[in-house]
């Protein structure tokens, strides 16, 4: 059930209302443990009527909110470990070919969904930034520093944050109209992501949000959302097509900057030979 109901609201996000993005948002939060809320507590949540969530949640394609309650009744928070140890089935025949055959599918539905238009307008705007932050935290870390390792083979004056010293204020403190933003933002989300997108939104900077299907708060804050399906098999997300976008994006990018991308690389692996740190 949570992954139709994942799904619906990811085709249909940009068409909601205020209201409505303020139900899904509750929605996602909640998709977990939505048999222990009743409509009326849901509303009051987001914010809205009660009329609104019936609404909401007949535009989902469910009757009303106690068909959802009810699918939902057995399942677990997504993006806890600790409740997806609880659900894990022992009794799998092949628990890697189960593990990977998720994989694909969440690799088949990020790249179906994938706007190109979104991807070269965030080329675009890696090109033109004078200087791209890169954040992320726990999971999204990982994806960051990814990030980080191709771009600065492309181009200069690229930042992951917060740095070593986890000195944020710091590192954000010369963040600008000119400067870009690139936000790692996967469940279980970190706090300090919306403060750093406000700030960014305040001095003009341009936002990109590489996310999953189940945000709604910070994809309202940016210039381009890109969604990845990280739905995992067993205790842990999948970031298989977070990485995969990653790579696609930096490759499209090498491609908008032409001789400028060759010209870099070349440098580096004239770097690469006077230090003799890689084997050939």
């Amino acid at each position: 059930m949570t992954s139709k109901l994942h799904d619906r609201i990811l085709e249909l996000q940009d068409q909601f209302t205020e209201s409505e993005r303020r139900l899904a948002q509750v929605t996602l939060e909640c998709i977990g443990n939505l048999a222990a809320y009743t409509g009326a507590e849901l509303a009051q949540r987001a914010g809205v009527s009660k009329a609104s969530a019936g609404r909401f949640f007949r535009r989902l394609g469910y009757e009303n909110f106690n068909e959802v309650r009810a699918l939902a009744r057995d399942e677990a928070d997504l993006g806890s470990p600790l409740r997806e140890l609880a659900h894990i089935d022992d009794s799998a025949a092949n628990p890697a070919a189960r593990h990977l055959a998720n994989d694909l599918q969440n690799l088949s539905k990020t790249f179906e969904r994938l706007d190109p238009d979104d991807v070269r307008q965030v080329s675009a705007l890696l090109k033109s930034a004078r200087k791209v932050y890169i954040a992320g935290f726990r999971n999204g870390r990982v994806v960051a520093q990814y990030a980080w390792a191709l771009l600065t083979q492309l181009r200069g004056d690229v930042a992951l944050v917060p740095g070593a010293g986890l000195n944020l204020a710091e590192d954000l403190a010369d963040l600008g109209a000119r400067d870009l933003l690139l936000v790692m933002d996967f469940r279980r989300r970190v706090s300090l992501l919306r403060p750093m997108v406000e700030h960014a939104n305040r001095v003009n900077a341009k936002v990109v949000i590489l996310t999953d299907p189940t945000a709604t708060e910070l994809p309202a804050r940016s210039d381009v959302v890109l969604r990845c399906v990280n739905r995992g098999s067993a205790l842990f997300d999948s970031y298989v097509a977070a990485i995969s976008v990653v790579n696609h994006l930096c490759g499209t990018f090498a491609r908008t900057l032409g001789d400028a991308a060759r010209e870099r690389l070349e440098s580096i692996e004239t770097l690469h030979e006077h230090y003799g740190d890689l084997h050939r």
